[in-house]
């Protein structure tokens, strides 16, 4: 046998014209549709090349060139790209490719390069750094794509943004991925939980304080600002800010500069803030509980960020991510999931979003005895027949209350079914009226 090709492109019938010209000359070919799909492949089939192609709707080319690097495989691979994505593959050889093909396909010249590259022996070498959007690269072109496309814009400026979208939908790592793709990469990326922070002590976290301001204070320290200075701070849950403190993060937004708590020098830091909440801003500023000047500054630039039940296209690939992982890590081999175990989840709405399906695919690797994931090992999911209301308050009001009577009324473990804040959950509670 010549070898092992394990062939990665989204067109069907290119993918058949290279497997039957691959295996008329000899090799054994394993096909995949996308890069999410070729690293649970990769679990099983272990190639001797990988020809990838760079434009594909859900995982491309680069951000599978990147896992196959953290993962350390010794594999060369071969990209094909279009004629006028040429500049596509000289990031992918720079990444480690060994090689590139343009479209369409000279079937010679393919048989030639393949044949040379199995010579050489090129393999990708580990990255430190490596382009990267949306949840581990896992998005299609109709969901997360559109958002990806506002982040290749936004990255590399200074501009602030603001990320809102529920809980569990991926807002650090969105946030992350613009200080991965911006100048400031290699500097401090500082990510802050507003709502998890003391109300008391929430100014002295985020902008350091003196030695004696407070009690306790046995030492000056320095604030998440000066820590994340030249680099990107992230405020998630920033909706939770006490006035006190919204009045100090405008000037930080306008001058870029505060003083510490008890201190009278002033501080400059040139912090990029990264901000996000899954509540409306807009509408709380209207009611005078957060700033609106604050507002207006931080909403420079939004992304909003849509909840996992309206990109239901985008569970099957993330489902196939996270078998890879977790299998990996677990020391199984689990080849994907069955056809009714991700019809079952695209049916449900998912409350906690993709946090929530991660720890659910966990569990099912966990529990798995077959080589897929079957429905017996999903946990007990609430599936409605029809759409149910359509207002999304009802349905938040219903998950709310669902939540305290599976917990007893205990709104800790409540607020941690629910995957937000016990400090959201008591807000919402007030807003909705639940008793």
């Amino acid at each position: 046998m010549a070898g092992r090709i394990l062939i990665v492109d989204d067109e069907s019938n290119h993918r058949l014209m290279m497997k039957l010209h691959l295996e008329d000359s000899g090799y054994k070919t394993e096909e995949a549709s996308n890069g999410a799909e070729a690293l649970i492949k990769l679990d099983d089939f272990e190639p001797d090349v990988i020809l990838l192609d760079m434009k594909m709707d859900i995982m491309d080319g680069l951000t599978f060139l990147t896992h196959v690097s953290r993962r350390g495989l010794a594999v060369p691979v071969i990209v094909i790209t279009a004629f006028s994505s040429v500049k596509t593959a000289v990031e992918a050889m720079k990444l480690g490719a060994a090689d590139y093909l343009t479209k369409p396909v000279d079937i010679e010249h393919m048989l030639e390069t393949v044949a040379k590259t199995l010579t050489e022996k090129t393999v990708i070498p580990p990255l430190e750094y490596a382009e990267e959007y949306g949840f581990e690269g896992v998005y299609s072109a109709d969901g997360l794509g559109k958002i990806i496309e506002q982040l290749k814009m936004v990255a590399p400026l200074n501009a602030t943004v603001l990320v809102l979208g529920e809980s569990g939908t991926g807002k650090e790592l969105i946030a992350r991925s613009i200080h991965t793709n911006s100048p400031r990469k290699n500097k401090p990326f500082i990510a802050v939980n507003c709502a998890a922070l003391n109300e008391n002590l929430i100014e002295s976290e985020l902008f350091g304080h003196m030695k004696g301001s407070f009690t306790g204070a046995s030492s000056n320290k320095e604030g998440r600002f000066e820590l994340a200075d030249g680099g990107t701070i992230f405020l998630d849950e920033i909706g939770e800010l006490p006035p006190q403190v919204q009045a100090k993060l405008l000037r930080v937004l306008q001058d870029r500069t505060f003083e510490r708590v008890g201190g009278i020098r002033t501080v400059t830091t040139d912090a990029r803030i990264v901000a996000a909440t899954n509540k409306d801003l807009k509408t709380l500023s209207e009611k005078g509980e957060f700033r609106e000047d604050l507002y207006f500054r931080l909403s420079v630039f939004p992304v909003n960020l849509p909840p996992l039940r309206e990109r239901t296209q985008e569970i099957e690939p993330l489902v196939n991510y996270f078998i890879s992982k977790y299998a990996q890590r677990f020391g199984k081999l689990i080849k994907g999931a069955e056809r009714n175990y991700i019809d079952k989840l695209k049916k449900y709405s998912f409350p906690g979003n993709i946090r929530e399906l991660e720890n659910i695919v966990e569990r099912s690797v966990i529990l798995s005895k077959s080589e897929r994931l079957t429905p017996d090992t999903l946990p007990p999911l609430e599936i409605k027949n029809g759409c149910g209301s359509l207002d999304m308050r009802d349905n938040e009001k219903d998950l709310i209350i669902k939540a305290l009577e599976k917990t007893g009324g205990n709104k800790t473990k409540a607020a941690e079914v629910l995957g937000i804040s016990r400090r959201t959950l008591h807000s919402k509670i007030n807003e909705f009226g639940i008793k």
